[in-house]
């Protein structure tokens, strides 16, 4: 056990006071990010029931209410795995994969008792998580070998003009011409999805590389903090491409506690804010719900 509570101490160091207050507001937000996913949820998952998600929506709002009261705090998550859990059922296999990333994080929230006394060792798991999914996520790419010549994301700029958008500047004319015509007429064995363009394919290598090396560098004191500042701008710029903006604001607010300050409190306001606007623009209530579907939020 000592063991262990050592090795997740490699990415802490935090004092009690700055970890009580980063694990805090991190609490706040998932809790809250769960609540607006799950009635978005009920707004665009047209395949779910929508009394039992409407129902767990409601469960999840109140448990992140409960998360603002000092005396409820450390209750909130534990009472939100039941209808996340549920959720996780309903959905299986289809499941989006930042829900995993979520539960996961409930999960070690729910670990922590009224005294406060494995704050540390939650926030230091929570962070070796945030290592774990960049790490991952490169590794995957670098194993899979279809970014070493860019042919994912020629792939992917020929299925979504958002794609074609970002890479329009990297890509000649006559490429995302023939792209754009290989997915006018999709098929077996179309391609290649190959593109002539060295500042494109070094783009593409960059992602897996920055990916690997961001996360292995938020472990060390020394570069936490500029890996911490650069994986978020780097998430962030995805999004002009990837539109899941969901996955970028829960990844966000992990990113957020390498940082050496509780910046996670300054953001619940505006991340509040936007979270609400999210919901109801997608029930009608407010203007934008074509957005929100097409960002993943």
């Amino acid at each position: 056990m000592r063991a262990a509570t050592r090795f997740l101490a490699l990415a802490g160091g935090d004092d009690a006071g700055l970890a009580h207050a980063k694990l805090d507001a991190l609490r706040r937000f998932v809790l809250l990010f769960g609540a607006a996913r799950s009635w978005l949820w009920l707004a665009f998952a047209r395949d779910l029931d929508p009394t039992s998600l409407g129902v767990s929506a409601a469960a999840l709002s109140a448990c992140a209410a409960l998360a603002w009261w000092p005396r409820t705090a450390t209750l909130a998550p534990r009472l939100a795995l039941l209808p996340l859990l549920l959720q996780l059922a309903w959905t299986l296999p289809l499941t989006n994969n930042h829900f995993f990333l979520e539960l996961v994080c409930v999960v070690l929230l729910a670990l922590v008792s009224r005294d406060g006394e494995e704050e540390q060792i939650a926030l230091d798991a929570i962070r070796w998580v945030t290592v774990l999914v960049l790490v991952h996520t490169g590794l995957q790419k670098m194993l899979h070998g279809l970014y070493f010549q860019g042919e994912f994301l020629a792939f992917m700029i020929a299925r979504a003009e958002r794609f074609a958008d970002v890479f329009r500047w990297l890509v000649p004319a006559d490429e995302l011409a023939r792209l754009a015509g290989l997915a006018a007429e999709p098929r077996a064995g179309a391609g290649p999805f190959r593109v002539a363009s060295v500042p494109f394919v070094v783009a593409a290598n960059l992602v897996w590389l920055l990916e690997i090396a961001l996360g292995a560098l938020l472990v060390p004191r020394r570069t936490r903090t500029p890996s911490a500042a650069a994986a978020l701008v780097f998430v962030l710029a995805i999004q002009l491409g990837a539109r899941e903006l969901g996955f970028a604001l829960l990844f966000a607010s992990l990113l957020v506690t390498f940082l050496p300050r509780a910046v996670g409190a300054s953001l619940l306001l505006p991340g509040a804010l936007l979270l609400g606007w999210a919901v109801g623009a997608a029930f009608g209530v407010l203007p934008g719900r074509a957005l929100i579907e097409a960002i993943n939020l």
